[in-house]
């Protein structure tokens, strides 16, 4: 309920704004600003958040807090760009020109209010603000089968548009569709947690993948659920229990704990290693490979708690 307010809250100021300040040319401007600064803020966010991280400011607000700096200050520049390229002699009828300012508004209200929603969902707030996408409780929750959506789905409109872009005309190295495929949901249950050593954030080493190799016929028949058609994968990894601000996953230093979900543990494929634009996929964990040969089966939201003492050499 929350987030719909929201939602329609930055629709109806965009409204107002382009209303009584604009034209339906400014209008169209400021939407295509806007849906470009989106882009940047989305594609960018990641590597400021890098950089910050190692020198420990900012904590886990460390991508929310430049993902929306990067916004502002793109639409800010784009927006006084535009006002001296504009062209003066356009005009439209008055009911036209005041019809078009309010449609225009609608949709980029919604980027505006799906960057928003995207930066809380980077945020380390509880998952129920600005709504709970996934349910804590659920035992069968699957990454693609969100348990609450929004009507208004602002934040799935934006993320949406800057994947379709970043694997098209404005495509660059490393494509979002390919790191990310599912923002929106990844984001979501990357912020179910209950434990305060469940950290959202994570250091740039804190988990290797040392290999990985499809599972004999007689580890994948104990899988439970297991799709049809499909042959599981074991990934032997390697996870650092150092301090974030280190490139470790350590979050509360006096306990040395590491809590993490198989919500927060994926694998990002793409189809070619030396290529990483197009799309990809995001694989979550079913479980663990115990030493008897047998698949430990995880729901996806259960916290899975690695004390210190299962760290040799400050890794396991």
């Amino acid at each position: 309920m929350i987030a719909e307010l929201v939602v329609l809250v930055v629709v109806i100021i965009c409204m107002g704004y382009l209303y009584l300040k604009g034209s339906v040319l400014k209008s169209i401007i400021f939407f295509f600003c806007a849906l470009l600064a989106s882009f940047v803020a989305l594609s960018f966010f990641e590597m400021a958040g890098k950089l910050l991280v190692g020198y420990g400011y900012g904590g886990q607000w460390i991508f929310a807090a430049p993902l929306i700096l990067i916004f502002a200050i793109t639409l800010i520049v784009l927006l006084a760009i535009a006002e001296k390229l504009e062209p003066l002699d356009l005009t439209f009828s008055d009911i036209a020109d005041r019809v078009g300012r309010c449609i225009v508004a609608i949709p980029a209200g919604l980027v505006i209010a799906g960057v928003l929603l995207i930066a809380v969902n980077l945020s380390p707030l509880p998952s129920k603000w600005p709504y709970a996408r996934f349910d804590a409780e659920n035992k069968n929750a699957r990454p693609d089968q969100p348990d609450k959506s929004l009507i208004f789905n602002a934040d799935g409109f934006t993320a949406g548009l800057c994947s379709i872009v970043s694997k098209g005309s404005m495509a660059g190295s490393k494509s979002i569709a390919v790191f990310h495929p599912q923002l929106v949901n990844e984001l979501a249950l990357n912020r179910v947690r209950g434990d305060e050593s469940n950290a959202i954030i994570a250091g740039f080493e804190a988990i290797r993948v040392i290999k990985a190799y499809y599972a004999p016929e007689q580890i994948a028949e104990s899988i439970p659920n297991k799709s049809p058609g499909t042959k599981p994968v074991i990934v032997q990894a390697e996870i650092k229990n150092s301090l974030v601000k280190e490139g470790g996953a350590l979050l509360v230093v006096e306990t040395g704990t590491v809590t993490f979900t198989m919500g927060q543990v994926r694998l990002m494929c793409s189809a070619t290693l030396e290529n990483y634009k197009g799309k990809g996929e995001v694989i979550f964990p079913a479980g663990f490979l115990k030493s008897d040969g047998k698949v430990e089966a995880k729901p996806l939201l259960e916290e899975i708690k690695l004390p210190a003492s299962e760290f040799r050499n400050g890794t396991t």
